[in-house]
Order: structure tokens, then C-alpha cells, then sequence
């Protein structure tokens, strides 16, 4: 009785090693298949940050030429039946390839865009601060632009230097990201931010604005100047943020632009821009 009683409890043991060892198996095999799939999600990932890259930062400039004081952009969103008369261009002209060119005349603009040029294909040199094409837009006194550097989870960064001679800035710049007014009086203030929704499938609410703060009056918050939102599954994937407007200022305001969603901001050079001026 007690042989069949051991043999019973040691068939029911195997039986339950086995159990335990099949469900433990097909668990592995499940946690296998994830970890495979995550791996290749990551890959995909790593792929299309590298395929973004290179989308961000293009080698191909066919759609824009500059020849002597001459800037031509590509324009065939005009329509063909738009005349130059109908525009702010100097004239409209055809490319070797056939593409439709509009063409201002412009010097400054001319030297600005070949320099750019120059620096995306990695031959640019570092301008002549006081240049004769752009002393007059640097040497204005209260004033500054300022291109998009980096940025960290709060704050955007922006620089006063860069390879093109157009960055400057005559005013103070307070932990890379404020402007300090020196002299009261009317400004005009404006903010470019480009925005690229592309890895998305639906455009996410974003809100950027440009606001005032005054240490005279340590118990205001900052003071909104302007500001847009949006964003909706109807949305653009890519969308250039514009705000300008004027405010009277004092000595001591700090000026800054503030974006409450960084992950989606378009890294390429000189798409993003802050500035200000006194009227």
C-alpha cells in the first residue's frame, strides 16, 4: 500500500514538474518574441533618426541659386500666369532644369544666402564682424537677433555667434536664453520657431509665446507679449511659428521666448531666430 501510495505521489510530482516546466517554457518563449520585436523597434527608430538627419541637414540646393547680387528661389507655387509686376521680386526666369525661379536683387541678401550656403556644405569661414554688407544691420544699438542653439527641458538656447555674420546682439544675454533691456523705449520684439511633427501621427497641442519679466516688480510673474497654440490630428506636420509685436520697455526687462514642448522642435540651422530692436 505504501509503494503504491509513492509511486502515486511521485507520478503526480512528475506531472506537475512537467506542467510547471511547459508553462515555464512558453513564458520564455514569450519574453523571447517581445525582446526580438523591441529590438527591432529600436533598430527602426535608430534608422529613422538617421534618415530625419539627413533631412534635416540637406546637401541638395537645386531650388535656390545666387549669382553676382542676384538671390533666386524655386516658385512654381505661384502658378505659371504670375508676373514679377505682381510681386516683390525683380523678375521671374527659368532654371537650366526647367524649374520656375523668382529673383531679387539684393546684395546684402545675395552675400547672406552664399554664406549659408557655404557653411551647409562645410566651407565656410568665420565672417568679418564688421563686413561693410552687414555692419548696418549689426551695429544698431538696442538690438539683437539671435539663432536657436540647443535647448534643455525648460529653456531654449539661443546664440549671438555664428558663421554667417547675421547673429549679434548689442544687449546683454542672461543664462543663454533673456534679453536685458538697457534703455526705455518702443521695441519691436519677434520670434521664429519651426516645429516638426513628422515622427507623430497626430500633432500634439503646442503652445510658444514671448514674455516680459521685471525685477522692479518681483511679485508679477512674467508678463505674456504674445503667444499662439495649436495642434490637431488636421494640423501640418511641419509649421513655422511667427510672433512679432511692439511693447514699451525699461531698463531691466528681460525678453524671452518660451516652448512648452521641445521634443518636436526642428534643429536646422537658422530656422529658428529671436530678436529685438528700439523703434
Amino acid at each position: 500500500m505504501k509503494k503504491e501510495t509513492c509511486a502515486l505521489c511521485a507520478r503526480r510530482t512528475l506531472y506537475v514538474s512537467l506542467i510547471f516546466n511547459a508553462i515555464l517554457f512558453s513564458v520564455l518563449i514569450v519574453i523571447y518574441h517581445f525582446h526580438y520585436k523591441r529590438l527591432e523597434e529600436i533598430a527602426d527608430m535608430m534608422q529613422g533618426a538617421q534618415d530625419f538627419q539627413s533631412l534635416q541637414h540637406p546637401t541638395n540646393y537645386s531650388d535656390i541659386s545666387v549669382l553676382d547680387e542676384t538671390v533666386c528661389i524655386e516658385c512654381e507655387h505661384l502658378g505659371t500666369s504670375v508676373k514679377a509686376e505682381e510681386t516683390f521680386y525683380s523678375n521671374i526666369t527659368y532654371s537650366d532644369s526647367g524649374q520656375r525661379m523668382c529673383c531679387l536683387k539684393d546684395r546684402s541678401l545675395a552675400e547672406l544666402i552664399q554664406k549659408i550656403l557655404q557653411r551647409q556644405g562645410g566651407n565656410a569661414g568665420i565672417p568679418d564682424p564688421d563686413s561693410e554688407s552687414l555692419s548696418w544691420w549689426r551695429k544698431r544699438p538696442n538690438s539683437a537677433h539671435l539663432y536657436l542653439k540647443d535647448w534643455d527641458r525648460t529653456r531654449l538656447h539661443w546664440t549671438d555667434s555664428e558663421n554667417t555674420g547675421s547673429a549679434f546682439s548689442n544687449l546683454k544675454i542672461q543664462d543663454r536664453n533673456k534679453l536685458l533691456i538697457e534703455e526705455k523705449g518702443l521695441y519691436f520684439i519677434y520670434a521664429t520657431t519651426v516645429f516638426d511633427f513628422t515622427e507623430v501621427d497626430e500633432v500634439p497641442q503646442v503652445y510658444y509665446n514671448i514674455t516680459s519679466y521685471w525685477p522692479k516688480l518681483p511679485h508679477f510673474r512674467s508678463f505674456l507679449l504674445m503667444g499662439k497654440y495649436g495642434g490637431s490630428r488636421f494640423s501640418s506636420k511641419r509649421h513655422t511659428g511667427y510672433l512679432s509685436g511692439m511693447a514699451e520697455l525699461y531698463p531691466g526687462h528681460q525678453i524671452k521666448v518660451s516652448v512648452n514642448d521641445h521634443r518636436f522642435i526642428d534643429a536646422t540651422p537658422y530656422t529658428s531666430f529671436f530678436g529685438l530692436f528700439k523703434l
